[in-house]
């Protein structure tokens, strides 16, 4: 992470009100966590370049609630989530590392983008995607890294994951360690399917940033356009022709959406709205913003809650429950128990997706450094 950046956030987070939990045991603990080989935590990502008080600092302020919305990937720790390999009937604990992104499929399927720790004994590969079909019991092997970058010194910074017309694919920004580069990193941009990949020009991208390190997330918009965020800038990147299309505002407590037309910036309200195909301007519908603001306020006012777009429904999950917008209705889904997130208002960078049968998928803070997947089906809730 760039200086820069590491001060913005600081200054944020200045601002937050912390519980009695975020203290030095925080620091002690994920330090410990960082000494046990193949520990369950994001210490392979945050370690460059970020010192021990700072790394306290951003899972103490995530593991309670933060003004703070979507810097990373989270970490789900969880209890059974294994994968077995076809084949050769090996498993790996896909809870151990960082997840990104979740999509619901259209048979009732999920997908998780996670960060690259596995390596395939099937391909050779360090997988950074799977596939359950038994909601989130088992996994299998999905996506995969590309070779030239098939080495331990490259870690999953971001993504997004969406249904593309040859099948899943994602936006991904790949780290590369470089003791040579600025910050000791390199970034590196890919669009990766299950048979392909392709690295994109950044060039441009970088000099409006101030640099590769400034590079913090990616998404979709439109089926040629993603988004590249840095800590001021949304930039809007075409594929086609590898060249910025449009700049946007933005700073460290917005999020972005997805929805069916549109492409939104928003936290306590909608901060910019765009046709997702044309990129023109727009103003949100009235009840859109209003269903914003009112998530905000039920969050507790303490952060912009995570959202998810299904079909033509916006699904967001606030402190009390999961709440859904369509057709300028609003409507409470579910009730969400202590149980899933202690009482604690929801981070915006926490994953969440809705499946075609009415189940959720819900990423809390377990209260231990971690991040627990639960699915939320009527009144049951369950970790997995």
């Amino acid at each position: 992470m760039m200086d820069d950046y590491m001060k913005k956030y600081r200054e944020q987070m200045d601002k937050a009100t912390l519980s009695d939990d975020a203290d030095q045991a925080i620091l002690n603990d994920l330090l410990k966590a960082d000494s046990r080989k193949g520990a369950p935590y994001m210490m392979k990502w945050v370690k460059r370049n970020i010192s021990a008080a700072m790394v306290a600092a951003i899972i103490a302020i995530a593991s309670v609630v933060t003004v703070f919305a979507g810097v990373v990937g989270t970490i789900i720790k969880s209890n059974k989530a294994e994968s077995q390999v076809e084949g050769l009937g090996a498993k790996v604990d896909v809870g151990e590392s960082d997840y990104f992104d979740l999509l619901a499929g259209d048979t009732g399927e999920i997908y998780a983008l996670t960060g690259n720790i596995y390596n395939s004994a099937l391909t050779g590969r360090y997988v950074i995607a799977w596939k359950s079909t038994d909601q989130g019991d088992t996994w299998e092997e999905l996506l995969s890294q590309p070779d030239e970058l098939n080495d331990e010194k490259t870690f999953l910074a971001a993504g997004d994951l969406r249904k593309g017309e040859a099948g899943i694919e994602a936006i991904v920004i790949l780290s590369e360690v470089n003791g040579k580069a600025e910050n000791g990193q390199v970034n590196h941009v890919y669009q990766i399917t299950e048979d392909s990949y392709v690295k994109y020009d950044m060039d441009e991208v970088y000099a409006q940033l101030g640099g590769a390190v400034h590079l913090f997330q990616a998404k979709y918009v439109n089926s040629h356009i993603i988004a590249l965020i840095g800590s001021e800038k949304c930039l809007l990147y075409d594929t086609n022709t590898q060249k910025i299309v449009k700049n946007l505002p933005y700073d460290l407590t917005m999020g972005c959406l997805k929805t069916q037309d549109q492409f939104l910036l928003y936290g306590k309200e909608i901060y910019s709205c765009l046709n997702s195909e044309t990129l023109e301007d727009q103003e949100p519908e009235e009840g859109l913003q209003e269903f914003v603001q009112m998530m905000y306020e039920k969050n507790n006012h303490e952060v912009m809650p995570p959202m998810d777009a299904w079909n033509d429904t916006i699904v967001c999950v606030a402190k009390d429950g999961i709440y859904e917008y369509k057709a300028g209705e609003t409507t409470q889904a579910r009730q969400i128990s202590h149980t899933v997130n202690d009482g604690r208002a929801f981070n915006g960078l926490l994953p969440i997706c809705k499946t075609q049968d009415g189940e959720y998928y819900v990423c809390a803070f377990d209260g231990k450094m971690g991040v627990s997947l639960w699915q939320i089906d009527g009144s049951k809730e369950e970790l997995k």
